[in-house]
C-alpha cells in the first residue's frame, strides 16, 4: 500500500494524518538509499536504518502525542517546560527493548550496525528524515527545525551496556556507517565521552584531532592516556603552520 494514497489533500491534513497513525508504527516509506545517495550503503546499513525509524520514530510520536506537542508547528522550537524532556528521556529503555526484539532475527552485521548507528545519533537521523518525509512527501532530512529537541533522542545508555543487548561485539573491527547528506556528514557525534574513546581506540577517529576540535573530548582522552598535548600541538602545527588562531574550527563530538 502506498500510504500517501490513503491521506487527505493538503499539507495540513497530511501531517495530521502522520500525528495520529506515526505514533501508531504506520510510518511512510523511506527509502534510505536514494535519501543518502552519495554514501555506500549495503543490505546490513540498510537494515539497521529501517530497524530504527520503525522502533524509535512511534516512541518519540507517542509522548509528543500524550504531551499535545505538534512537531510541525514553529514553537517545536521551545519546548513546553521539561516534561517533555523527561517523557524522551523515560522511553530509552522501552527503545532500547523494542530494539532488542526488532534485531532478534537480524545477523550480526546488521545488528552492530544499529548499535554503531546509535551511539551516534541513529536516532535523531531517522527523526529528521520522518520529518521532512512527512512535510514535503519526498525522500529528505528536515533540517530546518527540531534540532535542539532533536539531540535528546540520542540514547544515554553505555556503549558496552548496549553491545551487549544487542549481541555484538563492542572491540569489533567492522565498518561504521557516515552518511552523507548535502555537505553534512551524518553520525559524527557521540551520545558519551565514553563512546568517543571507543569509538578512538576502535581506530575510527584520531585522538588529536578529535582533541583539536572539542576541548572537553580532549580532557577526557588525555585523562585515558589516549592523546597527550605534545600529539594535539603537533597536528595543530601541521594543520596550521601559520599559527592563525581561527583556523581551528571548534565543535561539539558529545550530544
Amino acid at each position: 500500500m502506498n500510504i500517501y494514497e490513503t491521506v487527505p489533500h493538503g499539507i495540513h491534513c497530511t501531517q495530521q494524518f502522520h500525528r495520529e497513525y506515526g505514533a501508531n508504527a504506520l510510518l511512510p516509506e523511506i527509502h534510505w538509499a536514494d535519501l543518502f545517495k552519495f554514501s555506500k550503503l549495503d543490505h546490513a546499513k540498510l537494515q539497521a536504518l529501517d530497524t530504527l525509524y520503525q522502533s524509535a520514530v512511534p516512541l518519540a510520536l507517542q509522548v509528543f502525542d500524550e504531551l499535545d506537542f505538534d512537531v510541525f508547528a514553529p514553537s517545536a522550537y521551545e519546548p513546553h517546560g521539561l516534561g517533555l524532556f523527561d517523557r524522551l528521556a523515560q522511553q530509552e529503555e522501552k527503545l532500547l527493548q523494542r530494539l532488542e526484539a526488532e534485531s532478534e532475527d537480524l545477523n550480526e552485521d546488521a545488528r552492530h550496525q544499529i548499535w554503531s548507528m546509535l551511539l551516534r545519533g541513529g536516532a535523531v537521523l531517522v527523526f529528521k528524515a520522518w520529518l521532512g518525509k512527512v512535510k514535503t512527501g519526498q525522500d529528505q532530512l528536515d533540517t530546518t527545525q527540531f534540532d535542539e529537541l532533536s539531540d535528546l533522542l540520542f540514547i544515554k545508555t553505555s556503549p558496552f551496556e548496549l553491545a551487549e543487548r544487542l549481541r555484538v561485539k563492542a572491540n569489533s573491527a567492522q565498518e561504521h556507517a557516515f552518511l552523507m547528506y548535502g555537505n553534512e556528514v551524518y553520525l559524527d557525534r557521540f551520545n558519551s565521552l565514553e563512546t568517543a574513546a571507543l569509538f578512538v581506540d576502535l581506530g575510527v577517529y584520531d585522538a588529536a584531532f578529535l582533541s583539536l576540535r572539542d576541548d572537553r573530548v580532549a580532557e577526557y582522552l588525555k585523562a585515558k592516556g589516549c592523546v597527550t598535548d605534545e600529539q594535539i600541538d603537533e597536528l595543530q602545527c601541521a594543520l596550521n603552520p601559520l599559527f592563525c588562531t581561527d583556523l581551528t574550527p571548534k565543535q561539539s563530538y558529545i550530544a
